[in-house]
């Protein structure tokens, strides 16, 4: 946590212009520009609605606002869903990506991922900003439980970067990690309950969910924006404690691999 705290105090301003450069990249030569970072959230809510609706699907206790409090509940747990995959899927080839500039000179390492990481919130809030927008509007939105969201992206960033930093420095020497976190974060996907909820699943399945800590950050999510089942506080703090223990994971496997990791990119 104590390095954590040096890049954002003595690098901000390096970390800024990473992050900055980081967003424009994305958007060189598009029309559209940053606005897809804007088209993109209402595009997708739009599509889980319509999907809703010829489906019929429904939650329990939905009432007559079935059909759009099942695309809203998706939505929400898709936004800290896609930032969190964002965040590591990127981070892992930001070493050997940047290699020119860290060979070049003495870089704070920590930096890079990091960097990719805030980019990935940032669209994240974009997203979450125009969707709480949608909420209002439409008279489904809980200001008292919306003060409640930074509570809960903090731990989901800490999560993040500590295996975005893993991932970065292992693979370096691994250069098929990248390849794997696809299959991996496909199997998080339909493991973790974004499209459905837990509610409806048995009591086993139900349990074996709750050893998942993203189960509890998407259920978290899902119940300040959309107001569905309240998390419990023993899944909150297991999210928490598998957060600090990423962080500390991604620390100390860059603090490892540091002396070879030049060498090798």
């Amino acid at each position: 946590m104590r390095e954590l705290l040096h890049i954002l105090t003595h690098h901000k301003y390096l970390l800024q212009e990473l992050v900055l450069r980081d967003i424009r990249s994305r958007y060189v030569g598009s029309l559209a520009g940053i606005l897809w970072s804007v088209i993109t959230p209402l595009v997708l809510l739009a599509i889980y609605t319509f999907v809703a609706h010829v489906f019929s699907w429904r939650m329990q206790g939905a009432g007559t606002g079935a059909t759009w409090l099942t695309a809203a509940s998706i939505f929400a747990g898709l936004l800290p869903w896609i930032a969190f995959q964002e965040g590591v899927n990127r981070s892992a080839l930001t070493f050997i990506e940047n290699a020119n500039m860290i060979r070049k000179q003495r870089f704070p390492l920590q930096a890079l991922p990091l960097k990719t990481v805030a980019a990935a919130v940032i669209h994240q809030l974009v997203a979450t900003a125009l969707f709480v927008l949608v909420l209002a509007v439409a008279g489904q939105l809980s200001w008292f439980k919306l003060l409640l969201f930074p509570l809960l992206l903090v731990p989901q960033a800490i999560m993040t970067y500590g295996l975005a930093q893993a991932m970065a420095a292992l693979n370096v020497f691994f250069r098929d990690i990248s390849q794997t976190l696809g299959v991996v974060f496909l199997a998080a996907f339909w493991s973790t309950p974004i499209v459905y909820q837990r509610s409806i699943t048995n009591s086993l399945t139900s349990e074996v969910l709750g050893f998942n800590p993203l189960t509890h950050m998407v259920e978290a999510y899902r119940w300040i924006l959309v107001g569905t089942r309240p998390p419990t506080w023993e899944g909150l703090l297991f999210w928490l404690a598998f957060s600090f223990l990423s962080l500390w994971l991604g620390i100390w496997v860059l603090r490892r691999t540091r002396a070879d990791l030049l060498d090798q990119i």
